[in-house]
């Protein structure tokens, strides 16, 4: 995305880009859920990571930006491609086709917690604080309410997708927690753009080595998912969130961790029926709370300024 032009006010353009980006963030759950009726979970993958990797080398090329392939750079492809688009989609993926699309992205709201305690560990300029203890013991307590709520005594196959969720939220820790300690060597979007290569390239041999590709429905609507979820839930959300990290402060864009997992709780229940007990709305409310204590301090000044 190019910046405003000189003269322009840039907020309601800001204001449109962050609306949209909750939006797209929220829904990419309804919409995986919904793809996941015609696609094996792998294959799902693939084609998603595959399709975005396509067009953010176009974007690489057409910007011209230069892909560093030193040892670092290939260490940071890597680590980011295998945990986060390889791993961490595909037991998302794996995990949803047995939980409802909402309680799917209730436990992925809780990655800025997993985050916070890994950090303690790994950076020592993060350290864990009582506030952000509290936070994580806070956090915690919600997704054991979601699970309660929602799994136990159940089905074995609503604790086994909400494991695999839970599994893929902390691989997907490690590489935002590594990239803290050692800065990216690559632009965002050359970084994107070869993780998701990797990450796709290997999870399509993953399903040509368990699933079957006929098992895939070209349908109309589910090619329109897979290209929603490529371009909009990939492309254009990390674009989006580079062009905001320059137009807006850190703490406003974070709100997105709050907003995206509302939008999606709702949409599930609206678009694919997706009711949920007292129990597990109570869970996810301390999700967030859990959340925005670990940063309490950078989100009241921000709520008190003028």
């Amino acid at each position: 995305m190019t910046p405003p032009t000189a003269g322009m006010n840039p907020r309601p353009r800001v204001g449109l880009v962050f609306t949209c980006m909750c939006l797209i963030w929220g829904s990419t759950f309804v919409a995986l859920k919904t793809g996941l009726e015609e696609t094996p979970p792998l294959l799902g993958v693939a084609l998603r990571n595959l399709l975005a990797s396509l067009i953010l080398f176009l974007i690489i090329y057409w910007r011209k930006l230069p892909i560093p392939f030193d040892r670092l750079a290939r260490k940071q492809y890597l680590t980011v491609g295998l945990l986060d688009f390889f791993l961490s989609y595909s037991l998302t993926y794996s995990g949803t086709q047995f939980i409802y699309s909402n309680i799917s992205a209730l436990l992925w709201a809780s990655i800025p917690i997993t985050t916070a305690l890994v950090a303690h560990f790994a950076l020592p300029s993060e350290p864990l604080t009582f506030r952000k203890g509290l936070g994580i013991l806070v956090g915690f307590g919600g997704v054991v309410l979601i699970f309660v709520g929602y799994g136990f005594g159940k089905s074995q196959n609503l604790l086994l997708g909400m494991i695999l969720v839970m599994g893929a939220v902390l691989a997907a820790t490690w590489p935002s927690v590594y990239l803290k300690r050692r800065a990216a060597r690559a632009n965002p979007i050359v970084l994107t753009a070869i993780a998701t290569g990797i990450g796709g390239l290997t999870t399509l041999l993953g399903s040509f080595t368990v699933e079957s590709p006929s098992q895939m429905i070209w349908s109309p609507l589910n090619i329109g998912i897979i290209l929603f979820l490529a371009v909009f839930g990939t492309v254009f959300a990390w674009v989006a969130y580079f062009y905001l990290l320059e137009h807006m402060e850190v703490v406003k864009l974070s709100f997105v961790g709050f907003i995206a997992p509302v939008i999606a709780t709702f949409m599930g229940m609206i678009v694919l029926n997706e009711l949920l007990s007292s129990t597990v709305f109570l869970g996810a409310f301390l999700v967030l709370f859990g959340i925005f204590l670990t940063d309490a301090r950078r989100y009241a000044r921000m709520l008190v300024r003028r």
